[in-house]
């Protein structure tokens, strides 16, 4: 259940939206069994968040609110487990963008930054799933709160990794 640092593969859709200047980080587990539904890996990543991640955005939606920047609850929320996404549903506040048989994009675009986030499963990798955030900075204000939250983030993308392949691990 090492969670590692990883390149996004090469066939991910993320790489058609990178531009010069992005910021773009990946980390991948491996999976076993290998082969739960995406949108059930998604949506355990993304609703079943602990109760320190959901304190560290409820601190960070309360500075960001200051600034104008959205928070948050300012995006549609859906918290609900479902078997099927389909483009346009949230998962917790992010919008899902695009699905295909081996990824899903989601993302929210502002006024100080775009980001989105996949979920990514290789094929004949034998479990592994990547996550990957990719975020596009508008102004000085995306960058300098892109370097404040990063450590914030990667504590967060690699907890819920790890935690993510102990739940699909479990032989219920």
């Amino acid at each position: 259940m090492t969670v590692k640092e990883t390149d996004l593969p090469s066939d991910s859709g993320l790489h058609a939206l990178y531009r010069p200047g992005d910021f773009l980080d990946c980390y991948s587990v491996v999976l076993s069994p290998p082969d739960p539904p995406l949108a059930e890996i998604l949506q355990y990543l993304l609703i079943e968040m602990p109760g320190w991640a959901r304190m560290l955005m409820r601190i960070r939606d309360g500075i960001v609110r200051v600034f104008g920047i959205r928070t948050s609850q300012d995006f549609p929320q859906d918290n609900r487990f479902r078997r099927v996404l389909t483009v346009g549903d949230h998962v917790g506040f992010m919008k899902v963008r695009a699905i295909s048989e081996t990824e899903i994009i989601l993302g929210q675009d502002d006024r100080h930054l775009d980001f989105r986030v996949t979920i990514y499963r290789e094929p004949g990798t034998g479990g592994q799933v990547s996550l990957a955030t990719l975020v596009h900075r508008h102004n000085w204000f995306g960058r300098l709160y892109l370097a404040l939250i990063m450590p914030f983030h990667i504590l967060i993308v690699k907890s819920r990794l790890a935690a993510t392949a102990r739940h699909f691990g479990r032989n219920d």
